[in-house]
């Protein structure tokens, strides 16, 4: 790319980066004309800031891009998720209501698997000894049944400070309606200094004693780790001379500022994986496409998102390394199906494929970084999809006789394949994987696929596409401009966004109910403007506030979420709202009872600046491209053939590719089988049509 520096003013550009498990993405766009450069280096999983320098630095050797002309980073991480899935967390104690101090471990008496006779259950986050009882009380309406006493709080300080923990979750009974008790002790525990403190009320003031505690405790347990992490990285920025204003992306699809991740470092849980369906919202905007399912597939995972009505699904339901999250969050469903992911031979005779990577270190044995095990990114090169000639993410390049060697002596020596035949069983093993987990996704609301277009990125996304949109009966693949970055480039598109809630049940033929929800909703709203006004870094000028309701039937444990329409309480929009619901939970559930009274039960405020992302600009080849070259490729059913090889970047607006064929760009490859096509759309985003055999489509 030329240096377009000479038109720049200094603090001109904006930077997204993405840290994944084997590359780390950069995007970096010019705020005055649009202009953007895309990279990929590698990622260092023991120290994770390191990567986001080695970006910043990459921008400055291979872009021309001075860190002093960087004035936003928007920054997605995978940290927090590592770290809960792995249960490499502070020392934490908990303080509850006296004689709730077995929550953590009562849970919901769930078996998440019903079928193991030796099924054990995963130990609390938490060890009894490390729970700690106080004497106090709130009855479920707020009220105060046993006042707290300062002399319990001085008790609970001098055992605290016996137990050497980092960090203290505090977690009372009915404390979602009445805070007053869980606020004293956070004061008092703040003041003795010594901790990191986190109050249920301070983080989520909603029902279901299970799900807050264990939220407000993986929250405590994250604190400090977060908060070292974010002290690292702000030094590394000034010391690299970049003197931008950083944010952190959120489970919510939004980010937030540094102080705010501090305090909430549990909304981190899938930093990294938002931002993609962030950018898959913006190409279906593109495009016209309202119904779309993300298959967003890197070197450890692939994760996958489903839109609907130009919309991400979200959960309040989140579960992390069986861990529950209660806080907004997208809803993603990932499963350890990466380029890096190995392959290997069960006790049974078996192929299995993941979940275990290998990583960026050693990283697959093309890397020839030391990897012996064999991997889809192994089994994609020796397939011909991928170019030994062509570094990967212009990088890395890649060795085929390591791959080789790896591929024949875990897989193929032990069930009597050739190379090729075990290399293509590892990636239609992955492909049934991604499949699967695709199914799953939509099996919650009965949704077709057939009604879905497939977009793909990630590094890996688009070599496994096609074959898995056609295993699926979709017949549209979107690959966008820029794949393999496309995280980086959502989060330049994500909002800052915070949610704030409460709950407090109340029937909707209530007399009053109008005036009771203003009320909730209007402190809410002052909660949110006040804590988003208080930052430093960020114009609240254009803040928007959307209040929802969660509503269910009478007697039901859990609720629909609903928007109150217009934002005013009325009772024109509370009867809208009632209707709403119906329709959600008949659509979802196929039941309904519009003759049934429904219940309120917790009220959210999602407050929320939008992104100053300005139009970046689509490069746009022209004339008659020709294939640069051709190369045996192996095709599932098939067998190896000669096949053309383009350069995505000759490829000009309506041009159109018929499959068998490979297209290359720097950050990702696309494989065509024969029964596809693609063509280049206006927006720069590359459109797949798939013949799709009429018995495949039948039901």
């Amino acid at each position: 790319m030329t240096d377009s520096k000479e038109h720049l003013a200094a603090g001109d550009w904006l930077v997204g980066v993405d840290i994944g498990g084997t590359f780390t993405d950069v995007v970096a766009v010019d705020a005055s004309s649009g202009d953007t450069r895309y990279l990929k280096v590698s990622s260092n999983r023991a120290d994770p800031a390191s990567a986001v320098l080695r970006g910043i630095e990459a921008l400055r050797d291979e872009e021309g891009i001075d860190p002093a002309d960087l004035r936003l980073l928007m920054h997605g991480t995978t940290l927090a998720t590592n770290a809960i899935i792995e249960r490499k967390l502070a020392a934490t104690a908990m303080v509850t209501t006296r004689g709730f101090r077995d929550v953590l471990e009562i849970a919901r008496t769930w078996r998440t698997d019903l079928y193991d006779p030796f099924f054990d259950q995963a130990p609390p986050l938490i060890s009894r000894d490390l729970r700690f009882e106080v004497d106090e009380r709130v009855g479920a309406d707020g009220e105060i049944i046993e006042p707290l006493t300062a002399e319990s709080i001085e008790e609970l300080i001098v055992t605290l400070r016996a137990t050497g923990v980092q960090s203290v979750a505090i977690a009372f009974l009915h404390s979602y309606r009445e805070p007053k008790h869980e606020a004293m002790v956070a004061s008092a525990l703040r003041e003795a200094g010594g901790w990191y403190v986190c109050a249920s009320s301070e983080l989520m003031r909603e029902i279901r004693e299970y799900e807050r505690s264990a939220t407000t405790v993986l929250n405590a347990a994250l604190m400090p780790l977060i908060d070292t992490y974010l002290d690292k990285l702000s030094a590394s920025l000034d010391e690299a001379g970049a003197p931008v204003s950083l944010f952190i992306s959120q489970s919510n699809g939004g980010t937030q500022t540094p102080q705010l991740a501090r305090e909430r470092p549990v909304s981190l849980a899938l930093s990294g994986p938002v931002a993609g369906v962030v950018a898959e919202v913006e190409i279906g905007r593109q495009l016209g496409l309202t119904e779309l399912i993300g298959l967003d597939m890197g070197g450890t995972s692939t994760d996958v998102s489903i839109i609907t009505d130009g919309e991400p699904r979200y959960t309040t339901q989140l579960s992390v390394g069986d861990l529950p999250v209660r806080l907004p969050s997208v809803h993603i469903n990932a499963i350890g199906a990466g380029g890096g992911s190995i392959a290997r031979v069960d006790a049974g005779g078996a192929l299995r494929v993941g979940p275990q990577s290998a990583g960026s270190d050693p990283g697959p044995a093309a890397y020839g970084n030391g990897g012996t095990q064999p991997t889809v990114t192994d089994s994609q090169l020796l397939l011909g999809r991928l170019s030994p000639d062509v570094p990967l993410a212009g990088r890395l390049k890649l060795d085929t006789e390591r791959s080789a060697d790896a591929v024949r002596l875990a897989i193929g020596d032990p069930l009597g394949f050739d190379v090729p035949t075990a290399a293509s069983g590892i990636v239609e093993v992955a492909n049934a994987a991604m499949e699967g987990a695709v199914r799953v996704s939509l099996r919650d609301r009965g949704d077709d696929p057939r009604d879905f277009a497939l977009v793909a990125f990630g590094g890996a996304g688009p070599l496994h596409a096609v074959e898995l949109a056609r295993s699926l009966n979709i017949g549209t693949v979107v690959v966008p401009a820029h794949p393999g970055t496309l995280c980086a480039y959502g989060l330049l598109n994500a909002e800052v966004r915070l949610d704030f809630s409460a709950s407090e049940l109340h029937r909707s033929d209530e007399p009053d109910l109008t005036a009771v929800l203003e009320a909730i909703f209007t402190s809410l709203e002052r909660d949110a403007t006040g804590r988003l006004g208080s930052e430093k870094n960020l114009d609240v000028s254009q803040l928007t506030l959307e209040r929802i309701c969660e509503v269910r039937y009478m007697g039901q444990a859990y609720e629909v979420a609903v928007p109150l329409a217009g934002g005013d309480v009325t009772r024109e929009s509370v009867a809208t709202a009632v209707a709403e619901f119906h329709g959600r939970h008949h659509r979802a559930f196929a039941f309904s009872d519009p003759d049934d009274p429904v219940e309120f039960v917790t009220y959210r405020v999602v407050a929320a600046v939008p992104a100053e992302m300005p139009e970046t600009t689509v490069e746009t080849a022209s004339g008659v491209p020709s294939p640069i070259g051709r190369r045996d490729v192996y095709e599932i059913g098939k067998g190896f053939a000669p096949t053309p090889i383009w350069d995505r970047a000759e490829l000009p607006v309506g041009f159109e590719v018929s499959g068998p064929a490979v297209i290359q760009q720097t950050d990702t490859t696309t494989w065509l089988p024969s029964y596809a096509t693609a063509i280049v759309d206006p927006t720069g985003n590359m459109l797949v049509h798939i013949f799709l055999e009429s018995k495949q489509g039948a039901d």
